[in-house]
């Protein structure tokens, strides 16, 4: 290669590409405002203002060569260019490159973002502010950025922010200055001019210092002909911007660090902000301190805090609400609903719990969780995101009082304020990140089978990172969210178990709520039964009294009816007409006539009766399609475990099956040891199908003689390499019964408890939880089994509800759903048997041991 030619080469880039990159990177004009307004934040501005005026009509005039001017001459549609000789008279073609000419452009609209900041030196605004993507306010990579003066972390670093520009108009115009007795240090240039020129180098940019007449400190961008100009004077336009920088710049009193003014054609309008007196009307409130471990500093904990108000128990906006408001609080002020909350199971799982009847709020609840609950089954890598903070406020759009807060006494919900707010918003040193959509799912509450959470239309909330101690979490280019690495991935762990904390204390109150209520229903005083089939019994024997009444009735008043007849008789013969005679039979044919009025009435019973006896039979038609349901429930659960069984085991086909094509290819050694390997998938998956055949509704309505061991080792059996893969030994001791049983549930609820144990393991191994070998154990005993297993054992935060629906201590992303163990109790619970959780507790503290109770099933010799 001819070394001058090389010497001649260089690399440029075409202008057209900041078209492209402008376009892409910037959303919308809200952003594009947002990137010159952080901008302002890092000059350490005490705020700024955005000035917006789309009936100015002005004129800038630049001047050059015709060489670097006379090809830019394009409109657009907000601006007309002029081009003009040395005497002001329109150009003609016999000007020559080096004469000198001025460019005049003439535009309609502006907007202007002004801050009272740092400003910049006419050198600076050359060498940075000029140079796109490069940027002074970039630390070294995975390094903390420098601090401002005033001690801000820098939200900017890209040098991309200016790109934006472009989305609000064709001018862009910085006028800044460092000291208010200094020159105006002035740049600018068109984006319209990007796509006449060849390479960025030729755009033309207008430079110069300026007398500062108003003796200005800071910064003054400008965009000149705004684009879209009958949709900035739209009517609604301005409240749509308020709204949507609103949501931008954080709308949190609490959280608000920033203050921005917005003028629209002369008339100044104030950002919507959700004060500290809005937040007290939500009837429910979250908080949450991703924080250092008090007793382990070099750790981190979540603290996570719930609060309830009283009135979100006491809601009236149906009929079988407002029935169960007075039921509960009508008759003691809910005095028994407070001490019942002491003590109910599901309220176990918090750290602290505190309730008062007479206080702001009625209920509180907190929790700690440790940075392992946050690790990914997947076993993929998550990274501490450094400290932060958040909160989420859950309101009910429809009450307009709340007798509960007294501080905010006049104060409604502002329906269209929520309504524009919700959402769960990241804010980084006050300014929000944008993330798509309903980035933390609180729409999946709708369709994960509760009723009680967080709605994505009445719930409102933060997170609050900074720039000093969420460095790692780094934006993506065009500010749509953030990188998506492994503090990425540790932040989402944290916002996750956040929600679920959320969801979960609303779930566990509104159902003690309704607990309390199904145990105060009927008259006061009277026993209220504690299944259907007692409620039905107490049903049977009050109508059975009832039609034991009317026999007694129909018995007397025959007997009186008799008697008096007898006395009418006697009083005619004796020609008795006394005033007493009289008296005594008037009242006896009143009784007689309220006899047998209550004899009528009491006959009804026996329609009430036999309407009874209609609903017994549906119901139990009902209980059997609920077992049914219940099977396959259980049926679908052993198949998503063998789902994921046969991911791995397809996995290690398709790597021997590639390994024996080269080996083929390449003329290598045997491939026994891969055809091997594949006859031991191929049987491993025929083994785990084979559990599931038996489960299915064909095979379900059989008793059958079994040995118990002989079962558990088959299915220890059947499931052999996925225990081998996993490194987990299993045992099976204790001495064999036999039972006479479904098989097809008993295996259920084998597989459901061997699954859970094997997850757990797994977790524990993932997580550093746990050391031990490990392994399960079926001990077989008199009455049934007990499984165990070397893992962490159960969470003490859920001793107390674990068998119930829809409780569950595995992570939001796993495949928990809180149905597996509620479901081997429904199963076992059809045969009189039942599942506990023995007191014994392993070296970690924690009760690890499930017994299962198959006595009225066992065969006796």
């Amino acid at each position: 290669m001819d070394s001058a030619t090389d010497r001649d080469a260089e690399l440029k880039v075409g202008a057209h590409v900041l078209v492209q990159l402008g376009s892409e990177l910037v959303t919308d004009v809200e952003q594009a405002i947002l990137e010159c307004v952080k901008n302002a934040y890092d000059a350490d501005s005490p705020g700024c203002l955005v000035d917006i005026d789309t009936r100015e009509t002005g004129t800038t005039v630049e001047s050059g060569t015709a060489a670097k001017l006379r090809r830019f001459d394009l409109p657009s549609e907000t601006v007309t260019v002029e081009l003009l000789d040395a005497a002001g008279q329109p150009l003609t073609s016999t000007v020559n490159d080096a004469d000198a000419i001025r460019r005049k452009l003439n535009y309609t609209g502006r907007i202007t973002i002004e801050d009272k900041g740092d400003g910049l030196r006419p050198d600076q605004l050359r060498t940075s502010w000029l140079v796109i993507s490069r940027s002074s306010k970039r630390g070294a990579p995975g390094a903390q950025k420098a601090k401002t003066p005033k001690g801000r972390t820098p939200l900017g670093d890209k040098g991309l922010g200016r790109l934006g520009s472009m989305k609000l108009g064709d001018i862009l115009r910085i006028e800044t200055s460092t000291s208010a007795n200094g020159p105006l240090a002035v740049a600018q240039f068109r984006w319209a001019d990007c796509e006449a020129a060849r390479t960025v180098d030729e755009i033309p940019v207008y430079l110069d210092e300026l007398p500062n007449p108003g003796n200005f400190k800071g910064t003054r961008v400008s965009v000149l002909g705004l684009r879209d100009l009958p949709e900035w004077r739209r009517k609604d336009r301005i409240s749509e911007i308020t709204r949507s920088l609103a949501r931008l710049i954080s709308p949190f009193e609490v959280t608000s660090t920033f203050p921005v003014g917005i003028k629209l054609d002369g008339v100044d309008h104030s950002l919507v902000t959700v004060t500290e007196d809005v937040l007290k009307r939500a009837i429910a409130d979250f908080q949450f301190v991703w924080q250092a471990d008090p007793d382990d500093p070099e750790k981190r904990v979540l603290v996570t805090e719930a609060r309830f108000r009283k009135r979100l128990f006491t809601s009236t906006r149906s009929t079988k609400a407002a029935k169960r408001t007075a039921a509960v609080f009508e008759r003691d002020g809910g005095a028994g609903f407070a001490n019942a909350l002491e003590t109910y199971g599901r309220l176990k799982a918090y750290d602290e719990k505190r309730v008062d009847l007479k206080g702001a709020w009625f209920v509180e609840l907190k929790r700690t969780f440790r940075w392992s609950d946050m690790q990914l089954d997947s076993g993929a890598a998550i990274v501490d995101p450094g400290p932060l903070e958040g909160a989420f406020y859950f309101f009910h759009l429809d009450d307009a009082g709340d007798p509960d807060e007294p501080a905010a006494a006049g104060i409604g919900v502002d329906r269209s304020l929520i309504k524009g707010m919700t959402g769960i918003s990241i804010l980084r040193d006050g300014f929000r990140v944008r993330s798509q959509g309903d980035w933390l799912e609180l729409s999946s509450g709708m369709t994960s089978g509760s009723t009680y959470g967080m709605r994505v239309d009445n719930t409102v909330g933060y997170f609050a990172l900074t720039g000093e101690h969420n460095f790692n979490l780094i934006e993506k280019s065009d500010r749509e969210g953030f990188v998506e690495d492994a503090t990425y991935r540790g932040f989402m762990q944290i916002a996750r178990r956040c929600k679920s904390f959320a969801n979960d204390a609303l779930e566990q109150v509104r159902r003690a709520l309704d607990d309390y209520y199904k145990r105060q229903v009927g008259p006061e005083g009277s026993p209220v039964a504690q299944t259907v089939a007692g409620s039905f019994e107490v049903l049977e024997s009050g109508f059975q009294s009832a039609e034991d009444a009317r026999t007694e009735a129909d018995r007397m008043s025959f007997e009186l009816q008799t008697e008096i007849e007898r006395l009418e008789r006697e009083a005619s013969a004796d020609g008795s007409s006394g005033g007493s005679t009289a008296r005594a039979l008037k009242l006896a044919n009143t009784a007689i006539v309220a006899m047998d009025t209550v004899r009528k009435k009491l006959s009804t019973g026996t329609h009430s009766g036999l309407n009874l006896e209609r609903l017994k039979l549906e119901l139990e038609d009902r209980d059997e399609q609920a077992v049914a349901l219940f099977e396959s429930a259980a049926v679908g659960l052993s198949a998503r475990g063998l789902a994921h069984e046969l991911r791995t085991h397809l996995t290690e086909i398709r790597q021997r099956t590639s390994a024996i094509e080269q080996a083929t290819k390449s003329g290598a050694a045997s491939v026994l040891p891969h055809l091997r390997a594949i006859r031991s998938s191929c049987t491993a998956i025929s083994s785990a199908a084979s559990l599931i055949d038996p489960m299915l509704p064909r095979a379900r309505a059989v008793k059958e003689t079994l040995q118990l061991r002989a079962l558990v080792e088959e299915y220890f059996k059947t499931r052999t390499s996925t225990f081998e893969r996993a490194g987990i030994r299993t045992i099976i001791s204790g001495t064999s019964i036999v039972v006479r049983a479904n098989r097809p549930r008993l295996i259920q609820v084998l597989d459901n408890l061997v699954r859970n144990s094997t997850y757990w393991i797994r977790r524990g191994d993932i997580t550093g939880e746990v050391q031990r070998p490990k392994q399960i154990s079926i001990d077989l005993t008199s009455f049934g089994f007990v499984v165990s297993d070397s893992g962490p054992g159960v969470d003490p935060h859920y001793e107390e509800s674990l068998f119930e629906i829809f409780v569950t201590a595995k992570p939001e992303r796993d495949a928990g759903q809180g149905l597996g163990l509620f479901i081997v109790s429904e199963l076992l619970q059809i045969d009189g048997c039942d599942v506990e959780l023995l007191p014994e507790r392993n070296e970690d503290g924690r009760r690890y041991r499930f017994a299962v109770n198959l006595r009225p099933l066992v065969v006796r010799a």
